[in-house]
């Protein structure tokens, strides 16, 4: 029997309004860098707490956690200063069994032919290995790593990373790693043979391989099998990358956002033969967490919740689609998540006019009419005014009734996709 997969998104939440802080090099001092990490940690803590709310239990983390992580300009013992974040943020972790990733950048190369380079990035999986055994321990929690360069020699360059892994990483590093295919150099055939080479698990990245294919001969779900007989025991299940090509962007651009019916193909051609959890990347993060997530665990409750979050925001785009929607949540005690977000999709994906934002403008700001002072008043309808002459954006106009609805708390508003979208 197949397990339900988890599904995940990366590194940041676009709706609790948190964001990981840093700063320049040059402006480094101990008391900054101890404000940063303590705004970091309790920013994650803040989206543990919403993914668990919304029962997300896969994610990966940013890997500007602790600024300056694996640089000497670090010289905090920021592990033991704030062990008592750390203990909590494990406890949490552990008790609602959220797994987790990292996925260090792109200057994280174990294969470079500059020595100092190779030298840097195993200082680097130090601090992300650090992070894994402080967040958990269990080696089920990822660290995805590229392979790197070429430079010239593409069989070269895969034997010093053959070399670097089996001679130069410590088996506590080496039980968190994994690697992946990407969309130029390292095909999913070419990781295959590092893994035979290593023993490394593999994670498969579908947009990569269409971008950049290989194991012509195979059918898809051949190819996944066997990326995913790399992963030992220990390893947990073996995780995937999905993401869809934006259109009219350069290959490898992600979507705005995961379109469902598109997805539920993907997901049937690659991997409903197999146990594994999906990691999305998208640039809407947690809210194609909630489409692809009601997919495979449907509930009404959380649905009508969604659509309570998108109605304004549909309503900008589409009188007829937002009318639309009223009828299904109306006539139907049970809504299929698929239709929902098949209206959802098409309709975003879709043009919008002046019209429609003012009429989805003045629905919210019914919210505000009656407590809002004059002042706020006159600056409401002199945006719209602004926006109908083209001189005022509809994001500044959303940004400010973001404002009042936390000013005047209203929590229904202060969810809605429509405010939230501009202020993020």
């Amino acid at each position: 029997m197949i397990n339900t997969p988890k599904i995940g998104y990366a590194s940041l939440n676009i709706d609790t309004h948190a964001r990981f802080r840093t700063c320049r090099k040059d402006d480094l001092t101990e008391s900054l860098l101890r404000d940063l990490i303590r705004d970091n940690l309790d920013t994650l803590n803040a989206m543990l707490d919403y993914n668990i709310k919304q029962k997300n239990y896969f994610f990966r983390i940013s890997s500007s956690l602790i600024p300056f992580g694996s640089s000497p300009l670090n010289t905090l013992d920021w592990a033991h200063e704030f062990s008592d974040y750390f203990a909590n943020l494990r406890t949490k972790i552990q008790t609602h069994q959220i797994r987790i990733s990292c996925h260090p950048g792109q200057y994280t190369v174990l294969n470079a032919q500059n020595e100092a380079v190779v030298a840097a990035s195993i200082e680097d999986l130090w601090y992300h290995t650090h992070l894994m055994e402080l967040l958990s321990g269990n080696p089920n929690h990822k660290i995805i790593l590229h392979v790197g360069g070429v430079y010239g020699d593409k069989q070269a360059a895969m034997n010093r990373f053959i070399d670097v892994y089996n001679h130069r990483l410590p088996e506590a590093i080496k039980k968190f790693l994994a690697i992946e295919n990407d969309d130029r150099l390292y095909s999913v055939a070419d990781i295959l043979y590092l893994s035979k080479m290593t023993g490394v698990p593999l994670i498969y990245d579908n947009l990569h391989h269409l971008i950049n294919p290989s194991l012509d001969s195979l059918a898809p779900h051949e190819i996944v099998a066997q990326v995913i007989d790399t992963w030992k025991v220990n390893d947990g299940t073996p995780k995937v990358h999905y993401s869809q090509q934006a259109y009219n962007k350069r290959p490898g651009a992600h979507t705005d956002t995961i379109n469902l019916d598109q997805f539920i193909d993907d997901y049937e051609l690659l991997y409903s033969q197999f146990d594994l959890d999906i990691m999305l990347e998208v640039k809407d993060k947690n809210r194609s967490f909630m489409k692809v997530n009601q997919y495979f665990n449907p509930s009404q409750l959380v649905l009508e919740q969604e659509w309570g979050r998108y109605k304004y925001l549909i309503m900008s785009y589409s009188t007829h689609a937002y009318n639309e929607l009223r009828l299904l949540f109306r006539e139907n005690k049970i809504v299929n998540p698929v239709a929902f977000y098949r209206v959802v999709d098409q309709t975003l994906s879709g043009p919008t006019t002046i019209g429609t934002q003012i009429n989805a403008l003045e629905h919210a700001w019914g919210y505000f009419k009656h407590h809002a002072s004059s002042t706020e008043q006159k600056r409401f309808f002199s945006y719209l005014d602004g926006l109908r002459a083209e001189t005022v954006t509809i994001q500044s106009i959303t940004k400010f009734l973001y404002k009042l609805a936390v000013k005047y708390q209203s929590s229904y508003l202060r969810e809605s996709y429509f405010l939230v979208s501009s202020t993020t």
